[in-house]
């Protein structure tokens, strides 16, 4: 009898794509922070069976995107003040730890992946390409986590890298910006820190590459402030009473 492969394929590939498409959703924040997930009806709109859909839950709530309720089905994630102060504090110390150490420890092979990534991001951002932008500068600082040479501090700074895209979105979405002149002056930023970065790491500057770590922390902390401040995101319904 011929064993058929196929479907076994198909439930990888079903698996998968329910994971970047619900990923997706959360990280645009088109699903808000708190809010249900019906496996079903993602199921349905996927077009997938509920299994893999199930399975993607699964794997989203290992990277705290998404939290898993016994016999209550599932939720995004939600985002409180207590949150995000926590998040500020361990991003910033963990941002100058894996740059420096990386500027000190990176092999020619790295630091080549870190400018590669550094000029793809350059790219989504000349077209204003939000969602490109935003997975781009993930896979930049894992790079250069990756790169620090200490496998349980860069497992930890990704985990804060995935905690951090749905706020990260705001930081990339021109339409959450006071103006276009604040949106090109902030982008311009982050364009200069990259560069700098990637020359800090090359010329294995450990001092400035650990200044541009807590640089590049306060400005995501400073972004972060101004758009809940300003409310300038209706789907970010953080509550300013804890």
């Amino acid at each position: 009898m011929k064993i058929q492969a196929t479907p076994v394929v198909l439930k990888g590939m079903g698996v998968e794509h329910a994971y970047r498409a619900i990923r997706r959703e959360i990280v645009s924040l088109a699903l808000r922070p708190g809010s249900a997930l019906d496996e079903a009806a993602i199921a349905t709109r996927l077009g997938l069976s509920r299994t893999p859909v199930r399975e993607a839950l699964v794997r989203l709530a290992a990277e705290s995107l998404v939290v898993l309720l016994p016999n209550r089905g599932a939720s995004v994630a939600g985002m409180e003040w207590d949150q995000i102060r926590e998040f500020l504090e361990a991003f910033d110390l963990e941002q100058r730890v894996v740059t420096r150490w990386a500027a000190l420890r990176r092999t020619p092979e790295q630091l080549a992946a870190i400018d590669a990534e550094c000029a793809v991001f350059e790219r989504h951002a000349r077209g204003r390409n939000t969602e490109e932008m935003n997975e781009s500068n993930w896979r930049f600082h894992a790079l250069i986590a990756e790169a620090c040479g200490n496998r349980l501090v860069e497992r930890s700074y990704r985990h804060l890298l995935t905690l951090a895209l749905r706020i990260a979105y705001l930081a990339y979405d021109p339409e959450c910006f006071l103006s276009p002149g604040a949106y090109r002056t902030h982008m311009d930023a982050i364009l200069r820190e990259h560069v700098a970065m990637v020359a800090a790491i090359r010329n294995r500057d450990a001092g400035t590459a650990d200044a541009l770590g807590r640089s590049h922390a306060h400005l995501a902390r400073d972004r972060i402030m101004d758009v809940l401040s300003r409310g300038a995101s209706g789907a970010l319904d953080i509550a300013l009473d804890p």
